[in-house]
């Protein structure tokens, strides 16, 4: 059974979630590439459903193992448990048909994405989401029940290493060695949890808080990866021909000096920068392109800055990364 804005209503009040009696408003919302995501409403209730594809809805051929539904659910039951209030919390779940339902977010709030990608910097989001990365893995660096229960590795190489990493390294040979290093860390670090998707298109910002959505890609590794995935985002998520990358670069780096003052786990900077280099070449190069490079010459700074980062050894310290951003992102109005 695909769940569709159609037969979601009844589905609910099959499973008694929403009232036998009275109006359901249904609405499709913005799920990324990975699956439906609906809006039930009702009179005094509502839940917010979710359920995989094994295809991704993009050009490239990439399929994602639908057992992934069940890592986001149990990832969001976690949460409820260690940190309260930072994520949606779980309703249902249909392990039959790969799908559950979780809280409808608060009003008041709006994702992250949606002003930076409009040339807005929220600095307080910034903060925010910084401390509750540094509080994640503070929460979770060490625990045994944890690292069990997300164990598997399927979330980080389905959904990041095979279609980022690996994809990149067969379009770009000549990375392909420093790709492979970098692939080999990643995968041999286990040390907290990893929510995988850690970025502004997945946190609600509010004006005292933020809200943490999507852990499909969830898993037990390398705390390096949540920081890296998200000073991509910042840096990228903004970036447009014609408009100074100063602001996102200072954004960036707000970001990776809140969390590291807040106890965040990263501490193999060098680290930080080779996985920033690889999620850099995957936006241009990967299954997944970032929708916002539309211009070549986006896609080629992008290109030369993330091989700098890459193939530079010397360079082992996250802040003077992030300060190359600006000569190597900064594009002229005319850039085409």
């Amino acid at each position: 059974m695909i769940l569709d804005a159609d037969n979601l209503a009844d589905y609910l009040r099959d499973l008694a979630i929403a009232p036998a009696e009275g109006a359901v408003a249904v609405r499709p919302l913005s799920g990324g590439v990975s699956g439906t995501v609906l809006l039930a409403e009702w009179e005094r209730g509502g839940v917010v459903v979710k359920q995989t594809h094994t295809r991704m809805r993009v050009a490239a051929d990439w399929e994602f193992d639908r057992r992934r539904v069940f890592v986001e659910r149990d990832c969001l039951a976690l949460l409820a448990r260690i940190a309260p209030g930072v994520a949606p919390e779980v309703v249902f779940a249909d392990d039959e048909r790969f799908a559950f339902g979780m809280t409808v977010a608060p009003p008041g709030g709006v994702v992250w994405a949606q002003p930076l990608r409009a040339g807005e910097t929220l600095p307080h989001a910034t903060v925010a989401a910084a401390e509750l990365l540094a509080r994640l893995q503070t929460g979770t660096a060490g625990d045994a029940a944890v690292a069990r229960q997300f164990d598997d590795l399927m979330p980080l190489v389905q959904g990041r290493v095979d279609p980022f990493h690996r994809t990149v390294a067969l379009a770009r040979p000549e990375l392909a060695g420093a790709i492979g290093q970098e692939v080999e860390r990643l995968l041999s670090v286990r040390r907290v949890l990893s929510h995988g998707d850690f970025s502004p298109k997945n946190v609600i910002a509010y004006p005292d808080r933020v809200l943490l959505l999507d852990c499909e890609t969830a898993h037990w590794g390398d705390p390096s990866f949540d920081v890296a995935f998200m000073l991509m985002h910042l840096l990228l998520d903004g970036s447009r021909p014609g408009r100074a990358h100063a602001a996102a670069v200072a954004d960036a780096t707000r970001f990776w000096t809140t969390y590291r003052a807040a106890g965040g786990q990263a501490d193999d900077e060098r680290a930080v920068v080779a996985e920033l280099a690889c999620l850099l070449l995957a936006r241009v190069h990967g299954k997944s392109p970032l929708p916002t490079l539309v211009t070549a010459a986006q896609r080629e700074a992008v290109t030369r800055f993330g091989t700098e980062l890459l193939l530079d050894g010397a360079l082992r310290d996250v802040t003077a990364a992030l300060t190359l951003a600006s000569d190597h992102l900064d594009l002229p109005a005319g850039a085409v």
